[in-house]
């Protein structure tokens, strides 16, 4: 017999606990916006988990890890594409990666992406009884004790890391170098470390070591903590840049207007092809209930129209966007984290493929960056 909820009614320890205990067998969907994790349990452990977030991919693991460069990740996946061999078996084969350290990654992804349920404010949640994917899955085995009991040690530290680091358009600076700190960096950390130049912001760093808010967060915290760094508040214009990206724009509606009328706004604005105000719109009704089932609905439907849309207005995969604007003008620009990210991975040879490939930025998030862009002059499509 299945189950359902709220993580707010039942929190991802006790849901977790619940399953373990019942030694369940099958899938764990939990959902909230617009990601959707899967984990899958047999006799009460986890043995793997699946992610739609581009953040928590395998390849994008593996690059925040130290191991796999976003030349070697767009090879490999134009291997995977060409021919549906898992990507870890790809990275294996021609020696990027040995089957141990493979292992080891794997098993940690797995943990990070259920440590991030931990922090989410909310959810829905329903568990497939004993359904398990069809595809071939490397078993884990993680144990479900030592998941709870960190997930539970982020949920109690996070609040600590706010008091110094109260949002992700804080900017962290060098204090002194070299960094030596009294517990030696893993490599995920030595990431981020080397992410940091005195102007990018939190939000930037997450993107350009690709690692999570809180893994970024609580490394900083430590090393600021240790006066290796300290945290600055970023320039008015770059904070309402990340504020935008994280909960974007403001809509003519207010509180009493109801989510229906959003969604109705929104398919107006889409037929009119203004597809910023048909993000705005969508991710308003999102703010209001982020579990809304209409709501997700109206989202992947308007996500597949604007990709169709622009890929018809030439944005399509197999273009190459150049730089038209000079450095001098550019940096004179202000960018979201994302757009930022993007604009910086743009080399005159890689196309909106590949691009998006080696990014850990969604798919429709990507291509709307590149409309703004080539809508701006910024760049051109060749």
């Amino acid at each position: 017999m299945g189950v359902s909820g709220n993580l707010r009614t039942m929190l991802p320890g006790d849901l977790l606990q619940w399953l373990s205990l019942g030694q369940k067998s099958g899938t764990l969907v939990v959902s909230r916006e617009v990601v959707e994790k899967k984990v899958f349990f047999k006799a009460g452990r986890v043995i793997s988990s699946a992610s739609n977030d581009p953040r928590e991919y395998l390849g994008q693991f593996l690059m925040s890890h130290g191991f796999l460069k976003e030349e070697e990740l767009k090879k490999a996946m134009e291997v995977q594409q060409q021919s549906s061999i898992l990507l870890g078996k790809i990275l294996v084969t021609i020696g990027l990666i040995d089957e141990e350290d493979l292992m080891r990654l794997m098993r940690l992804k797995a943990e990070e992406e259920i440590y991030d349920i931990f922090l989410w404010p909310d959810g829905e949640f329903h568990f497939i009884d004993n359904e398990l994917p069809q595809m071939e899955m490397v078993p884990l085995k993680i144990d479900v004790t030592g998941l709870i009991m960190e997930g539970t040690r982020r949920v109690d530290e996070w609040p600590r890391i706010r008091q110094l680091i109260p949002n992700n358009a804080c900017v962290p600076v060098v204090l002194k170098t070299p960094i030596t700190p009294s517990e030696e960096l893993d490599e995920a950390d030595k990431m981020i470390v080397r992410a940091i130049d005195g102007k990018r912001t939190i939000a930037d760093i997450v993107l350009e070591s690709r690692s999570s808010s809180f893994g970024v967060c609580s490394t900083i915290c430590t090393l600021a903590r240790e006066g290796f760094f300290k945290i600055v508040d970023s320039s008015a214009e770059k904070a309402a840049k990340v504020q935008e990206e994280a909960e974007p724009f403001a809509v003519d509606f207010d509180e009493r207007d109801e989510i229906q009328s959003m969604l109705t706004a929104a398919q107006t604005a889409l037929k009119a092809k203004d597809f910023e105000k048909t993000q705005r719109l969508l991710k308003a009704a999102q703010n209001l209930d982020p579990n809304h089932p209409k709501v997700r609905s109206a989202i992947k439907g308007a996500e597949a129209v604007i990709l169709a849309e622009l890929r018809n207005e030439g944005i399509s995969e197999s273009k190459v966007p150049r730089i038209v604007k000079s450095l001098d003008e550019i940096t004179k620009m202000n960018f979201t984290p994302n757009e930022g990210f993007m604009l910086s991975r743009i080399n005159g040879s890689w196309d909106v493929g590949s691009l998006i490939k080696i990014s850990p930025i969604r798919e429709p998030d990507v291509m709307l960056i590149f409309y703004r862009l080539l809508r701006d002059g910024i760049i051109v499509m060749e």
